[in-house]
């Protein structure tokens, strides 16, 4: 049985929910897997190994120490930048490792960081990212491009077969990281817009935690919002069964998980045409894509699907019918297992 690393921050986030969903499935298939978390665990996660890292020497260290010890086969790891301790770690151990490094975001890589990309390179099997945006730009740090693929995350689109909750006002919705680069500000003044130029009911949802949320609910309450924007606690699927449309306003992105979840609620999706959003909807097909920055266009598009039922329905039934074919998990899974095999043909 073949020994693999799964290497991944311990800090709650997309990345490492994705990381353990292929690593169960990995253990599922008979590899010996060991789930190693950098730094601590605050997760929900039981039985993996935690590598401290009081400083980035410290963790390069422990880890080439686990490794020259546990002696895995295969390295596969996720998030900047701890992809570039891990491969260090592995270069100071002096063990012959195969490495997959996960590209989740289009990452702020520093010169340096980038220089250490390049160095780094050849002890890197594969580069698999999440997005098509997300491989461009890592390939742009000057990495070997033969080496890189896209691999989409997936969700288990079953479990997104929600019964709406009846309501009466048209509801718009979001579930993100309050954040600058999410940008609920600019939902947030669509809504105004139409309310107070357009005289129209409408109401919005949102749900998240984060450094932009108070200036948020601050300015709600300064314009006198609150009747129609309401901040709810809970998780996606409290949200999205009290909405006609789901928005995400963000900036940028590598592969939003959350989009796809809301395809899968047949919920019609509104995002800005950016990296990585541009690549799950479709527009006028699977979504709508908006300016980004531009409150008129999201307001514009916010009606558009509210007038406009037969054209909800019609992104509803392709949207959902999109997800389950490119962004399911088993998809995925296969996908990675697949890549493993090729990399390693004693893997099959």
């Amino acid at each position: 049985m073949k020994k693999i690393f799964n290497v991944v921050s311990g800090n709650p986030s997309g990345a490492l929910n994705i990381s353990m969903e292929i690593s169960e499935y990995l253990k599922q298939c008979g590899f010996d897997v060991i789930d190693i978390f950098r730094k601590y665990n605050k997760t929900k996660y039981k039985d993996v190994v935690v590598i401290k890292d009081k400083c980035t020497i410290d963790y390069i260290v422990s880890l080439s120490n686990f490794i020259k010890k546990n002696k895995p086969d295969l390295v596969i790891v996720h998030g900047y930048s701890t992809h570039i301790w891990t491969k260090l770690a592995i270069a100071h151990s002096g063990e012959h490792v195969k490495l997959i490094h996960v590209e989740h975001n289009r990452e702020k890589y520093t010169s340096f960081r980038s220089f250490l990309m390049r160095k780094l390179d050849k002890y890197t099997d594969k580069y698999i990212c999440v997005s098509k945006g997300v491989a461009n730009h890592l390939i742009k740090q000057g990495i070997d491009d033969s080496k890189v693929e896209v691999i989409y995350n997936g969700i288990d689109v079953q479990k997104f077969d929600l019964q709406k909750e009846a309501h009466d006002i048209f509801t718009a919705g979001m579930v993100a990281r309050f954040s600058k680069q999410k940008d609920q500000m600019t939902l947030i003044k669509a809504i105004e817009y139409l309310v107070k130029e357009k005289n129209e009911q409408i109401k919005l949802l949102l749900m998240g935690e984060g450094k932009t949320k108070k200036r948020c609910k601050e300015y709600v309450k300064e314009h006198n919002m609150e009747d129609y924007i309401e901040f709810i606690d809970g998780n996606f699927k409290d949200l999205i069964v009290k909405t006609d449309v789901f928005v995400l306003s963000t900036h940028y992105e590598g592969l939003p998980l959350v989009i796809c979840e809301a395809m899968a609620s047949k919920t019609p999706v509104i995002g800005t045409d950016v990296i990585g959003v541009n690549e799950i909807i479709v527009n006028n097909e699977t979504g709508l894509l908006v300016k980004e920055n531009d409150i008129v266009d999201l307001a514009n598009k916010i009606m558009e699907l509210r007038k406009n039922k037969l054209k909800r329905e019609e992104i509803e039934n392709k949207s959902y019918e999109w997800v389950l074919k490119n962004f399911n998990k088993e998809k995925m899974n296969t996908d990675y297992k697949k890549l493993i095999g090729n990399i390693e043909g004693k893997f099959k």
